[in-house]
């Protein structure tokens, strides 16, 4: 019964170390599609999307020792420089819906648009993206608040495939429908409510005495209603709307630097994320096939030592004998070709390392000139635009020659009822 056992295993044995790894090939992806307008949208539904630099979502542990990036698959320079070339995807793809108005990529400082869109990378890399997004209107109504995850469509990475296609435009195109069923769920009066609401908290920014009367917060949602309009032919209210256009003009410009870093970006981090993908993929059948040969090989070694010790004549030791070495040997082969297949792992994680420096001097930050003003569009955007806002005050208080907070007298008899706007 022993010899039949060992026999039996020995076989089996030979018959693992023989086969070969089985890896699934990647079929397709469906190509998913954003809701086309089929028509003019009304001005009133034309409702401006923000859509603020993403936070790159580096784990502290990674920001405090860089040596585990490689463990994490995190690398901090290619997820900053992620930051900024997702939020200009889902731009587009807003964008070629022809559903919204203005859509622009901005720090998240800004916060004067109709629709306000922030993004968290939970993963990135060739083979996934896993994002957590969030859109509140001016109101504080929240239309969105979840996570979304895609693989990438590997035609995108093929010569002669989707080229012109992200490979996680998927992911970009869910976002961009959730948010039309978002808006479509909305009533004629809270659009208007929506953009009057947006107009009164850029306004109330610079003269909060003066405008902040107009609005309530309610302290239990964070939402914001309108208590009374003021006058069309407000004064002061008109110098403000002259300001918030120069300031959507500069952040036009702002996007439209974030729009160019995306394009230089483009190719470099196509091509990382194609390599990136290659790699990952080889790295994860490398490892399959050490731990395969790793416990095969021990189990033959273990098998060895069950071939029986007792034959009736010389040949049946030659063969037991045979059976035992034949068994050692190859199970210590299949370990040391596991280590082997290790190595060849570490070799590919080191060239996802190099690949990911390379590819930060590549994407080098973008330096525009706007009135005057150069600005470097990196992590000091944001301070770039709080001096642009700080700019803006003093143009305020300059036209009006009224300090933000000083009190202001009712300026129009129309200013005491819903009806005077």
């Amino acid at each position: 019964m022993k010899g039949t056992l060992a026999h039996s295993l020995l076989l089996v044995i030979l018959a693992g170390l023989t086969a070969g790894c089985v890896v699934k090939e990647t079929r397709p992806l469906p190509q998913l599609q954003a809701v086309q307008a089929t028509e003019e949208v009304p001005e009133e539904r034309l409702l401006d999307v923000g859509i603020h630099v993403f936070d790159p979502g580096i784990p502290k542990e990674v920001e405090e020792n860089p040596d585990l990036a490689d463990e994490k698959r995190v690398y901090p320079e290619i997820r900053r420089a992620e930051a900024r070339y997702m939020p200009s995807q889902l731009r587009d793809t807003l964008e070629g819906t022809a559903q919204w108005g203005a859509v622009r990529v901005v720090p998240s400082l800004v916060d004067s648009a109709d629709l306000v869109v922030d993004g968290r990378i939970l993963e990135s890399n060739g083979t996934e993206l896993k994002l957590a997004i969030k859109a509140v209107d001016a109101t504080g109504r929240v239309w969105l608040d979840k996570e979304y995850e895609g693989a990438a469509d590997t035609r995108s990475y093929r010569e002669g495939g989707n080229l012109g296609r992200d490979p996680f435009e998927n992911v970009y195109v869910t976002i961009a429908n959730d948010l039309l069923a978002a808006r479509r769920a909305l009533t004629e009066a809270q659009f208007a409510e929506i953009q009057r609401v947006a107009e009164l908290r850029f306004a109330s920014e610079f003269a909060p005495t003066a405008f902040g009367e107009y609005l309530v917060k309610d302290p239990k949602n964070g939402q914001y209603k309108v208590t009374r309009l003021p006058a069309d032919n407000d004064p002061l209210l008109q110098r403000v709307e002259a300001i918030r256009e120069r300031d959507a003009n500069f952040v036009d410009t702002v996007s439209d630097g974030y729009a160019s870093f995306s394009e230089r970006m483009d190719e470099p981090y196509s091509n990382w994320r194609r390599y990136t993908y290659d790699e990952i993929v080889a790295e994860e059948k490398a490892k399959a096939q050490a731990r395969t040969r790793i416990a095969l090989g021990a189990l033959a070694v273990a098998a060895a030592v069950l071939v029986p010790d007792s034959c009736g004549n010389s040949d049946c030791a030659r063969v037991v004998d045979a059976a035992r070495y034949g068994a050692a040997a190859g199970g210590t082969m299949a370990v040391m070709s596991g280590l082997k297949k290790r190595e060849e792992s570490k070799m590919h994680t080191d060239v996802l390392k190099e690949l990911s420096n390379s590819f930060e001097n590549e994407a080098a930050p973008l330096v525009v000139d706007v009135e005057g003003r150069t600005l470097r569009l990196t992590g000091t955007a944001e301070q770039q635009y709080a001096e642009w806002r700080r700019l803006l005050h003093e143009l305020y208080v300059e036209d009006t020659g009224l300090m933000p907070g000083a009190p202001v007298a009712d300026r129009s008899p129309a200013a005491a009822g819903p009806g005077a706007g």
